[in-house]
């Protein structure tokens, strides 16, 4: 799957700078070389150093996923189409039931 190429530095997802993290630690940078290149050119957005330090040691003990791994809990997403039909249907149905 193809990437799109980033509009703009705000564009820049947790991803690409795992990625620039990774990319960074193959070039034979340390953690806080790291942390000062990112700083430098993306000020606003860089990730903390301790950020940095935890993917930089993923990354050293041979975890090259770039993507989050899946979280236990609730969904950050709790609405999709059956929940929504349904509840346009007891909203059609008693108009004193609201739906904040």
């Amino acid at each position: 799957m193809a990437s799109k190429i980033c509009q703009s530095k705000s564009d820049l997802t947790k991803r690409d700078f795992r990625a620039m993290i990774f990319i960074l630690l193959k070039l034979q940078k340390t953690r806080v070389e790291i942390y000062e290149s990112l700083q430098e050119h993306f000020p606003d957005l860089a990730p903390f150093l301790s950020t940095v330090e935890r993917w930089y040691r993923e990354f050293i003990h041979g975890n090259f996923v770039l993507e989050d791994a899946p979280r236990s809990g609730r969904p950050n997403i709790s609405h999709n189409e059956e929940n929504v039909n349904e509840m346009l249907d007891l909203i059609t149905k008693d108009l004193h039931i609201t739906y904040a």
